[in-house]
C-alpha cells in the first residue's frame, strides 16, 4: 500500500481548545457555509476549524465499501501522533483519475464530541471544504487561500486543506515548493504572487458540501451497542455452521460405507448363490464369506479438527470460522479465521505454529470492524 504525503497536515493529537476564535458565526467563511449549505440535504453543518483536522491522500487496494473504512484507518495510522482508537477517520469526496486514491480526514473524537455536543443531528464538516479545490498545474500543486484577519485557510489542489497564521504563510508556502496561489479573501502578504479572485470566489464543490463527519456520540453508541451483539452472533452462527457441517459430513461418510459394504456382500454372494439379493444388514453374510475381517481405517479429519479447535480456544483472542474445507489427499484443513484485528490473527497463527501445527497463511484482510485470513493447517495429531 502506498500513500501520498499531503502538502501540510494539521496535528490531531493536540488538546482541543475550550475557547476557539476560528470559524465563528460572524466570520466570512461561516457566512459562506450559511449561503451554500442551506439547500444541501444534510443541512447546515457544524463547522470544524481546519486547525483541528488532518487531511491526507492515500492509495487503497480494491475493496468493498465496508472494508474501505477499516483499510483507511490502517493507512493513516502511522501519520497521526495519537492512538488510532482516539480519532475518527472518514473518507471525503475526491475526484481522481487514479483508481483507489481517496481523501482521508482525521479528527480527535473528543474534539468532535465537544464541537457537536449541542447539535449532534446536523453532522460536522471541516471549514476548508467550503473552498473549491483549485486546478493543479502541469507539475506541482496549487493553493486557494481564504484569508480573514490573521487566519488563512488553504485548500490544496490534491484535495487536502489546512489553516495557518498569515505571518507564517510565506514560510509554509516556500517549504511546500511555492505552489501556484489564488487569493479568495482578504489580501495576502505582498511577498506572495497570488491571482486575486476575492471579488468573485468560485462556489464550493457540491460534493464537498455533502460531506459530514458522523458525530462522535453516534459513532460511539452505535459501536458500543452493536459490536458485542454482532460478534456474539458471528461466533454463534459460525460454531453452529461448523457443527452442522461435521454432522452432514459424518452422515454422508457412513452412508457411503454402508453402500460399499452392501455392494461387496452382493458381489461375494453372487458367486455362491446366484440370484439372491443382499439386504441392508450385511454383517452376518460378510462374516461368513470373508476369511479375515477388515477394519476400516480411521480418518484424520476429526482428530485434526479437534486438535485445531483446542488450539484456537487456547490462543487467547476471540475467533470465529467463516469457511472450512478438508483435503483428504494432503490431510490438510483449510479455514477462514475471523478476529477483531490483524494483531489477533497474527497471535492465533503464532500460537498454532508453537503448538506444533504446520500453518500456511494467505493474505489477511480487514474491514467492517474485523479481520480475516485463510489458514491451511496440517498435523500434529493427538
Amino acid at each position: 500500500m502506498t500513500a501520498l504525503e499531503p502538502a501540510i497536515s494539521a496535528p490531531v493529537a493536540t488538546p482541543f481548545p475550550r475557547q476557539s476564535t476560528a470559524t465563528q458565526p460572524d466570520s466570512a467563511i461561516w457566512q459562506r457555509a450559511r449561503k451554500f449549505c442551506g439547500g444541501v440535504k444534510p443541512g447546515m453543518p457544524v463547522l470544524i476549524p481546519a486547525e483541528l483536522v488532518s487531511a491526507c491522500v492515500v492509495d487503497l487496494p480494491a475493496a468493498s465499501v465496508r472494508q474501505r473504512t477499516a483499510l483507511l484507518t490502517y493507512a493513516v495510522e502511522d501519520r497521526i501522533a495519537a492512538p488510532v482508537e482516539t480519532v475518527l477517520v472518514a473518507q471525503a469526496p475526491l475526484l481522481s483519475a487514479v483508481p483507489g486514491r481517496v481523501l482521508a480526514l482525521i479528527i480527535a473524537k473528543d474534539a468532535l464530541a465537544h464541537l457537536t455536543d449541542h447539535s449532534p443531528e446536523t453532522g460536522a464538516m471541516p471549514d476548508f471544504l467550503l473552498i473549491r479545490r483549485p486546478d493543479a498545474p502541469v507539475t506541482g500543486l496549487a493553493w486557494a487561500v481564504w484569508r480573514e484577519a490573521a487566519r488563512a485557510v488553504v485548500r490544496v489542489s490534491d484535495g487536502t486543506g489546512f489553516a495557518v497564521n498569515v505571518d507564517m504563510l510565506p514560510l509554509v508556502w516556500a517549504l511546500a515548493g511555492k505552489p501556484v496561489l489564488t487569493s479568495l479573501g482578504a489580501a495576502l502578504p505582498t511577498s506572495l504572487p497570488a491571482l486575486d479572485l476575492s471579488a468573485a470566489p468560485p462556489d464550493p464543490d457540491p460534493a464537498d458540501l455533502r460531506f459530514r463527519f458522523a458525530t462522535a456520540r453516534s459513532v460511539a453508541s452505535r459501536h458500543a451497542g452493536l459490536r458485542p451483539l454482532v460478534q456474539s452472533a458471528i461466533v454463534g452462527l459460525a460454531a453452529l455452521a461448523v457443527m452442522l457441517g461435521l454432522a452432514v459430513a459424518d452422515t454422508v461418510a457412513l452412508g457411503r460405507i454402508a453402500a460399499a459394504q452392501q455392494a461387496a456382500a452382493q458381489s461375494a454372494l453372487s458367486g455362491v448363490l446366484p440370484g439372491v439379493t443382499v439386504g441392508p444388514d450385511v454383517d452376518p453374510i460378510l462374516s461368513r464369506l470373508t476369511p479375515v475381517a477388515t477394519q476400516p481405517q480411521q480418518g484424520a479429519f476429526l482428530p485434526l479438527m479437534s486438535a485445531v479447535s483446542d488450539a484456537l480456544a487456547q490462543a487467547g483472542p476471540a475467533v470465529s470460522l467463516r469457511r472450512l474445507t478438508w483435503d483428504d489427499q494432503q490431510n490438510q484443513l483449510s479455514l477462514t479465521v475471523q478476529a477483531a484485528g490483524l494483531d489477533d490473527l497474527q497471535t492465533i497463527e503464532q500460537h498454532l505454529t508453537a503448538t506444533g501445527f504446520s500453518v500456511v497463511s494467505g493474505a489477511a484482510t480487514a474491514g467492517d470492524g474485523g479481520a480475516e485470513v485463510d489458514l491451511s493447517i496440517t498435523g500434529p495429531l493427538p
